[in-house]
């Protein structure tokens, strides 16, 4: 029995259990945003903030915990996909990059792990003002600004890939789908679009702040992803409610998006 037969098992549990973590985290995000909107909680739609939230709760930390070791199993799910290749990409130019992208991908989720770290560690909450210290002290490196504008062209590209991603039907590629009906197709490539629509968004938000850091020299043009919504909601009124409406809804529809993996993962080829 080969090293990928003797850990698939494994590889395939955590990638459910990771999906459902992931999926949890964002459908918070998205309803605490809706709430936020309608002036019944305080903004906090991101991901620190959120998990700080329910520490507040009965066994708050043992969620927190369970999302942080849930998510790592996500990552570790994404390492087996980059090394052992089961849905065949190949050694091919394209095929190379399609895996090293799939490594990449882990970092985003990481920064589930570590704001949960945080929170148990009793250092959450502050995840915006940790990003800004961080720009700051890449600001004051030689070359410093270029490379803060080079960290936002690339979050802004991690942004329109996810179109991308949606277009190409590469979604629907880990789900097993067969025998479903055509309703049920239609809903998760719905929730698809909405999803990945939502991150688009999202993202390229992040990545402007990036970009006009750099171009004024100001950490604080930095924000997270709490920012990243009131930025998309464009100082209220009835278009923005609707344009901030629209990526919370699809931050929940990312989510759920994430619950149909964990039930109809297809795990290769």
């Amino acid at each position: 029995m080969s090293v990928e037969q003797k850990i698939a098992p494994t590889a395939h549990f955590l990638a459910r259990l990771g999906a459902v973590s992931i999926g949890t985290v964002y459908v918070l995000i998205g309803v605490w945003a809706m709430l936020a909107l309608l002036r019944l909680a305080d903004p906090a739609a991101d991901e620190q903030r959120i998990l700080q939230r329910f520490l507040e709760f009965p066994l708050g930390s043992a969620f927190v915990a369970a999302v942080a070791l849930g998510t790592l199993g996500y990552i570790l799910w994404l390492l087996f996909e980059a090394v052992f290749d089961p849905y065949r990409f190949g050694l091919t130019l394209k095929g190379v990059g399609e895996r090293i992208g799939i490594a990449l991908s882990t970092l985003a989720y990481g920064a589930i792990v570590i704001s949960a770290m945080k929170v148990l560690l009793g250092s959450g909450g502050k995840g915006e003002e940790e990003q800004q210290r961080v720009v700051a002290r890449l600001l004051d490196w030689p070359a410093g600004q270029w490379l803060v504008g080079a960290m936002g062209l690339v979050v802004a590209f991690a942004g329109l890939y996810q179109l991308k991603y949606v277009w190409d039907g590469d979604h629907k590629r880990r789900l097993q789908l067969d025998g479903r009906g055509r309703l049920t197709r239609i809903g998760v490539n719905i929730l698809g679009w909405a999803g990945y629509g939502a991150r688009c968004a999202i993202l390229l938000v992040l990545g402007w702040f990036l970009l006009k850091a750099a171009w004024s020299f100001d950490p604080k043009a930095m924000g997270d992803t709490d920012s990243a919504f009131d930025f998309l909601g464009l100082g209220g009124g009835r278009l923005g409610d609707a344009v901030f409406s629209a990526v919370a809804l699809g931050t929940i529809s990312y989510g759920i998006f994430m619950y149909v993996n964990a039930v109809y993962f297809k795990f290769g080829r």
